[in-house]
C-alpha cells in the first residue's frame, strides 16, 4: 500500500477512524484516488467529503467525529455537540435524541446532514469539554442552552440533581449573578432574557 494511506490511516486512529477529503488531498493524494479507494472497499463514504477506514470497528462516538469533521471542527471551527447530545455524553438523560445536536458559529453556512440539528452562538473556551477531536458543551452550558431552548422542566430538574450529586456541576455555576449566567445572558437575543433568567429560577428553586 502507497505509505501515504498509512499516514491517513494514523491520523484516522486519532478521529474514531475517520478522515476527511482535505486530509487526503493534504498528503498529496488525488480524488480520484480517493474514490478508487471506496470502489475497493477500503473507505466508505460517511458524510459530504468524510470517509470512514472500514478497518476500523464500530465505535460509539463514530458518528460525532464523522460530523465534527464535517464541520470543520479540525481546521479550528468552534464546534460542539450541545443540547440533548451533550446530556446524553454526561449520561444525565435515559431519553434518546433522534438527532445530533451541534453548536457552531453565527457565519457557519454549511447545510446541516439529516440527523443534525445546528444550534449557532458564540463558543468561549470555557464553555466546552474536549475529548481529542470530540467536543461537548460544559454541564453549565449545557442546562443554560436546555433552558433557553424551552426543554421540559421536569426531566431537566432530575438531570440537574444528578449532575450535583455527581460533581459534575457545582450549584455555584448556574447562580443568577454568577459570571456564567451573565454572559450567557447577555449573548441572548433581548426579547428572551426575562424568560430564561425565571425558567433558571424554577430550575434552582425545584432542586
Amino acid at each position: 500500500m502507497d505509505p501515504r494511506w498509512r499516514q491517513l490511516h494514523d491520523l484516522a486512529m486519532r478521529q474514531q477512524g475517520h478522515v476527511a477529503t482535505r486530509h487526503v488531498e493534504a498528503v498529496g493524494l488525488t480524488r480520484p484516488a480517493l474514490h478508487y479507494q471506496v470502489r475497493a472497499g477500503l473507505l466508505e463514504s460517511v458524510s459530504r467529503g468524510v470517509y470512514r477506514f472500514t478497518t476500523f470497528p464500530p465505535g460509539e462516538r463514530e458518528r460525532e467525529a464523522a460530523v465534527l469533521l464535517w464541520a470543520g471542527a479540525d481546521q479550528g471551527v468552534a464546534a460542539a455537540f450541545s443540547h440533548e447530545t451533550a446530556l446524553q455524553r454526561y449520561e444525565l438523560t435515559d431519553a434518546f435524541a433522534e438527532k445530533l445536536h451541534l453548536t457552531v458559529p453565527r457565519a457557519f453556512r454549511k447545510r446541516a446532514p439529516g440527523d443534525v440539528v445546528l444550534h449557532r452562538a458564540v463558543l468561549g473556551p470555557d464553555d466546552e469539554r474536549r475529548e481529542g477531536l470530540l467536543a461537548y458543551t460544559t454541564p453549565a452550558r449545557t442546562f443554560l442552552d436546555l433552558l433557553a431552548a424551552g426543554f421540559p422542566m421536569e426531566p431537566l430538574r432530575d438531570a440537574y440533581r444528578v449532575a450535583v450529586d455527581r460533581g459534575l456541576l457545582r450549584r455555584s455555576a448556574l447562580q443568577r449573578d454568577g459570571a456564567t449566567v451573565r454572559g450567557y445572558v447577555d449573548g441572548s437575543p433581548a426579547g428572551g432574557r426575562a424568560d430564561l433568567i425565571d425558567r433558571l429560577g424554577q430550575l434552582l428553586e425545584g432542586a
